[in-house]
């Protein structure tokens, strides 16, 4: 405190000493014979006021300087406001470790009708090729990617023979050919379905999911959930449930596999089964036009462009403890989903990085605790264009430099196009069997879309020992 005391008083006479000096200097210089007013103002209150001034200007500059006070938070008040916010939080970390079993899946696509057909086709460096029927504004044949063995007019016939509601569908060209397509995948889950119908005890239910692509017009949706609910006689309403929903990406349809994973494990049940279906066809003369007309279009003139295709995928899937009560075989287990959006199109041109996909990766791997160095392979929807293929090498980064560019990262939309909203569904169909070839961890990336982004891990299935009852 004394330095302090004296640093002040010290200061304050030597401020005092240089007023006076300054003011006495210059009575004498001019000669100047000061009044009893004169020596009070000169030298006592300007001295006085600049020592004043000094002071209150510190002060305000160390007020300035001083950071803000914080006040203490008031823990029981915050803890009032919102008592389940522990809970949540550890809720929502519990179900991001939430998985379902993939137990089977079927394709009807151009490289073929399973997942092996794709995976074969990929390795032969097959690709789609010109169109019979199909042609540009200029007169030349489009690059699509369609199946050959599709009965279009025996649907259409069919479809004529329904109810009225359902013969609507006659009308609509691609729907004809999408509903040809998915006819094939329901026929053979129908036929898996019942196999496992008769293997369990206990009456399974069937919640069955199908996405449709966007431009569908939903005023058809009742019909058509009476046309798919034709194929599962065996159940009852009260074990049956449909659901429509329309798909504007490949990542919608990801997002609503995540979906399915939710709902399972939040609402857990030993004889509930899941069903995914889905459908498209681009192989028209409308999408083709459409497609030309705003620049999306493969030609030989814009070879960035997309190149229609058509498909149909089913995907079953059901929770670990009905796989390993039914003892199935060629289950695999499929994590949580993570998604997200890039920042700009991947073809808006500059350098195309990866970071969003090695972001959702990492804390996929973080989730799952699993080693990198054990997945043996990355499955894409991607299609011929170089930007998803470079983004998606440059998304596996480092991390997987034990991966082979051209075996182990693979692009199911080189052999089947663009397959909008169900080529994730098919990428995901192929990481299964690859899972069940190699027994490792495949990962499954959807990277089809401009700037949506999603991946999962496929894992093989591993039964738990039964606990058995203590003896003591």
């Amino acid at each position: 405190m004394w330095p302090t005391v004296f640093k002040v008083l010290g200061g304050s006479l030597l401020t005092l000493a240089i007023v006076w000096g300054l003011v006495l200097a210059w009575w004498q210089s001019n000669d100047y014979e000061p009044s009893t007013i004169d020596l009070v103002l000169y030298l006592g209150a300007i001295p006085l006021a600049v020592i004043g001034g000094y002071w209150l200007l510190r002060g305000f500059i160390e007020h300035l300087k001083a950071p803000p006070p914080v006040a203490k938070p008031n823990v029981q008040s915050a803890v009032d406001d919102d008592p389940l916010s522990g809970t949540r939080a550890r809720t929502a970390a519990a179900e991001r470790c939430f998985s379902l079993c993939l137990i089977d899946s079927w394709l009807n696509v151009p490289a073929g009708a399973s997942a092996d057909d794709v995976l074969a086709a990929l390795e032969a460096g097959k690709s789609p090729e010109p169109s019979a029927q199909l042609t540009d504004a200029a007169g030349f044949p489009v690059f699509v990617a369609e199946v050959k063995e599709i009965d279009v007019d025996g649907m259409a016939e069919r479809l004529l023979g329904e109810a009225r509601p359902i013969r609507q569908f006659s009308d609509q060209p691609d729907m004809v050919r999408a509903l040809a397509l998915l006819d094939d995948v329901l026929e053979k889950a129908h036929g898996q379905v019942n196999s496992l119908l008769e293997q369990c005890p206990d009456k399974l239910g069937l919640q069955m999911l199908c996405l449709v692509p966007a431009d569908w017009n939903p005023a058809h949706f009742p019909a058509m959930r009476i046309w798919l609910g034709n194929y599962w006689p065996e159940f009852d309403t009260a074990r049956l449930e449909i659901t429509l929903l329309p798909a504007v990406s490949e990542v919608d349809a990801m997002r609503q596999v995540d979906e399915t994973i939710l709902r399972a494990n939040r609402e857990p049940s030993a004889n509930e089964l899941f069903l995914i279906v889905g459908a498209a066809s681009a192989v028209n003369e409308r999408t083709v036009e459409n497609w030309a007309a705003s620049q999306r279009l493969f030609t030989a003139k814009h070879q960035h462009g997309r190149i229609p295709g058509e498909g149909a995928v089913a995907l079953l899937l059901a929770s670990p403890a009905l796989v390993q009560g039914l003892d199935l075989a060629e289950a695999t287990v499929i994590s949580r989903v993570s998604h997200g959006q890039r920042d700009k199109r991947v073809d808006a041109g500059g350098r195309i990085g990866g970071r969003l996909i090695e972001q959702l990766i990492e804390g996929l791997l973080d989730v799952t605790a699993l080693d990198s160095t054990k997945i043996k392979a990355a499955i894409s929807d991607a299609d011929h264009r170089s930007g998803q293929i470079t983004e998606m090498l440059e998304g596996l980064g480092q991390v997987f430099e034990h991966l082979d560019p051209i075996k182990d990262c693979l692009a199911i939309g080189r052999v089947n196009g663009s397959l909008v909203p169900i080529g994730s569904l098919i990428a995901l169909a192929c990481a299964r069997a690859r899972v069940l070839a190699d027994d490792a961890p495949i990962l499954c990336l959807s990277n089809q879309h401009d700037i949506d982004r999603a991946v999962l891990l496929a894992m093989p299935f591993v039964a738990q020992a039964p606990i058995e009852p203590s003896t003591t």
